[in-house]
């Protein structure tokens, strides 16, 4: 696996890259993480696909957006970036929030996305719009610390029984995007993404952990597409590609088909 980065008209964008062969799979990943999350993923189907993982403006090695943070703004940055590296068309694959960008990216550029996989789909009512803006996270910083703590409960709530280490992972990730992580929730209260996910034409993959947050967005997203498939992974929460990568490659593999 290698590491690079990309010019944009946003900043450069950081990324990860497991060559292989055919039409690539680009990786989007979730929110305060990085395309760290898809480090194990990529390592199961090592030689299967040629991987992108990047990360989004304002996260993980990627520079903030310049103005305002959209949706659109991520999804048009990404789309540039992968460009850079070469990609003409690609399989797509978000999880969370990046699965709000993949839709933007699909729905802009449905030409580039062939396929389209889902973990998680932010498929949000009205009432879970205003709940994520009436939780967002803290970007200050407190002398006495408190700020880290309240981080670490923040994201320790996501799964207590995470390995400690993945946890840590993201509240490294969380304090470095500052203030991008609150943007970033920002932008998916404010996303269509039901009348995009709506509009789609390509074949599009819906998946989620049993035990996810957005488990339950699941069906209502199912319900709207054109050519659509739906898995439930047994024994998986929000960190599926870290904890279940085998479960997850066997989603894709299952639903992409080979590299060609």
């Amino acid at each position: 696996m290698k590491r690079g980065y990309i010019d944009t008209a946003q900043g450069q964008i950081h990324y990860r890259r497991q060559t292989g062969s055919g039409l690539p799979l680009a990786l989007l990943h979730q929110t305060p993480s990085s395309s760290a999350m898809y480090e194990a993923l990529m390592e199961a189907l090592a030689g299967e696909y040629d991987m992108i993982a990047l990360d989004t403006p304002g996260f993980g090695g990627s520079d903030a957006p310049h103005g305002e943070v959209s949706i659109a703004v991520y999804a048009e940055t990404l789309y540039t970036a992968l460009q850079g590296l070469g990609v003409q068309a690609c399989r797509l694959f978000g999880h969370h929030t990046g699965a709000a960008i993949a839709v933007q990216m699909a729905h802009d550029h449905p030409e580039f996305v062939r396929q389209l996989a889902l973990s998680g789909p932010p498929y949000l009512r009205p009432g879970q719009k205003a709940a994520l803006r009436e939780n967002l996270p803290d970007a200050m910083l407190y002398e006495d610390g408190r700020h880290l703590l309240t981080l670490w409960q923040r994201l320790r709530d996501k799964n207590h029984n995470a390995p400690l280490n993945l946890t840590l992972r993201e509240i490294l990730s969380a304090l470095q995007a500052a203030e991008n992580y609150a943007a970033a929730y920002i932008a998916v209260s404010e996303h269509d993404f039901e009348g995009q996910l709506a509009a789609l034409a390509c074949p599009v993959l819906v998946m989620a952990g049993e035990r996810d947050s957005l488990r339950g967005s699941l069906e209502a997203a199912y319900s709207v597409l054109r050519q659509g498939t739906m898995r439930v992974l047994a024994d998986a929460d929000t960190y599926v590609c870290d904890l279940r990568a085998e479960a997850v490659a066997g989603a894709l593999r299952e639903f992409f088909g080979g590299a060609g």
